[in-house]
């Protein structure tokens, strides 16, 4: 990120934002190597840190504005994010997807680089995520017990592909008919899916202005382990922010 971002982080924690300016989680992503995750709500982002002994966690940096935290995401045009999942085998690299376009960006110690230097439309350059007719991606995860698979969500439906091979995996089908841990914490479709820093396959989801906690074990089995809470009842750290 911009060094000015990084020096100026004990003024912003100063700022205060009023809580009617976001109303969900749009993405998040766990940062390779540590216990902190980051979180996009509309044109902000935070990192939060996490504590090794317990659950508890902290707005560690944020929230700021995503045009001026991130070297890359401007200069493509990325206002806000989709979604933010790891390149599958390269823990450093991420994709991140805006409206119908993606790019590859790698971050290393907050710092962001290009890898493929420029935004491209997703139908064009993922021949199975536009058989599978997604046109965008609300959430994406890499998909547990595999070197290259990836599950992508999209409204009602989800689809499991290989990014090796760019090929569908299983087909498109209905999340209420793939997740019953997500049919059980009542969310239909998702905003955002991201690992806890604990491991332990375990899902943080978000949905409008809840979030559940999930397991996704290497079987590909799913079971809701903590049922959906208000975001702001359990992430202090994101308080009058998401």
């Amino acid at each position: 990120m911009l060094s000015s971002y990084r020096q100026g982080v004990g003024q912003m924690s100063n700022i205060r934002y009023p809580s009617t300016i976001f109303t969900m989680v749009d993405a998040a992503c766990r940062i390779a190597g540590k216990e902190e995750i980051y979180i996009f709500a509309g044109r902000h982002y935070g990192r939060v840190r996490f504590s090794r002994a317990g659950p508890e966690h902290n707005l560690a940096a944020g929230p700021t504005l995503l045009s001026t935290g991130w070297n890359t995401l401007p200069k493509m045009g990325f206002g806000t994010v989709d979604t933010i999942v790891p390149v599958p085998g390269h823990e450093n690299q991420l994709y991140v997807f805006f409206g119908g376009r993606y790019a590859k960006i790698k971050l290393e110690n907050y710092d962001d680089s290009f890898v493929n230097d420029a935004a491209y439309p997703i139908t064009s350059r993922w021949k199975s995520l536009a058989q599978a007719s997604f046109d965008t991606v609300d959430a994406a995860m890499l998909t547990p017990g595999t070197k290259h698979e990836m599950y992508f969500f999209r409204g009602l439906n989800y689809v499991r592909v290989d990014n090796s091979t760019d090929k569908i995996v299983n087909q498109v089908a209905p999340i209420a008919e793939g997740w019953p841990s997500l049919v059980q914490a009542g969310f239909d479709c998702i905003d955002a899916i991201v690992p806890t820093p604990t491991g332990q396959d375990l899902y943080y989801v978000f949905r409008g202005d809840q979030f559940a906690v999930i397991k996704v074990d290497s079987s590909r089995r799913d079971t809701l382990v903590s049922p959906p809470k208000a975001i702001s009842s359990a992430w202090q750290g994101l308080e009058k922010w998401v």
